[in-house]
């Protein structure tokens, strides 16, 4: 009787190895575990690259009634282009500048930090401007416009608030 009941388990073991199942639970566990954590390693790595933007207040006349008519105030828009950084206005009569790049085909930054602080003393604009680019320009050209608004050399404030924009192609 003990030889039929060794040999009875032998049978068993056979039959287990010859189907060749495996246990796959063990595997997703840990695949679902990664997964896991790769998502939310993600998110914060994705958290820490943000740019805060403010847009607007919703009624800004409200809060401060001694302000101007919206159809009264100059909104200030930066356009980067190809060949150069375009500023222009809501309001026809101001007309557009245009600062084109240097002869080393990079843009001048300076120059559009001394642009801007004098249309700003100017036209006494608040401190947002609204900044447009088309889908070719490099984020470090946008980065780098971005600071050359915000602040002078000297480090006054000219545009804290820079809105970004989306530009779109005429006809298209």
């Amino acid at each position: 009787m003990s030889r039929r009941r060794g040999h009875h388990r032998e049978e068993h073991v056979d039959e287990g190895e010859e189907s060749g199942e495996l246990n796959l639970i063990p595997y997703l566990d840990i695949i679902t575990t990664l997964v896991i954590f790769l998502v939310f390693t993600f998110q914060v790595v994705i958290e820490f690259r943000l740019i805060e933007l403010l847009p607007p207040a919703s009624n800004a006349t409200d809060s401060n009634p001694n302000q101007i008519d919206a159809s009264e105030q100059v909104t200030l828009t930066l356009v980067i282009t190809r060949d150069s950084y375009v500023l222009m206005t809501n309001r026809a009569e101001f007309g557009t500048e245009e600062i084109p790049k240097k002869a080393d085909g990079t843009y001048d930054n300076a120059k559009l930090t001394t642009t801007l602080a004098r249309i700003q003393h100017d036209l006494n604009l608040p401190g947002s401007l609204i900044m447009t680019a088309d889908d070719a320009t490099e984020y470090k050209v946008i980065v780098a416009a971005m600071d050359a608004a915000r602040t002078t050399a000297d480090g006054k404030r000219l545009f804290p608030d820079v809105l970004l924009a989306t530009a779109h192609k005429a006809g298209g």
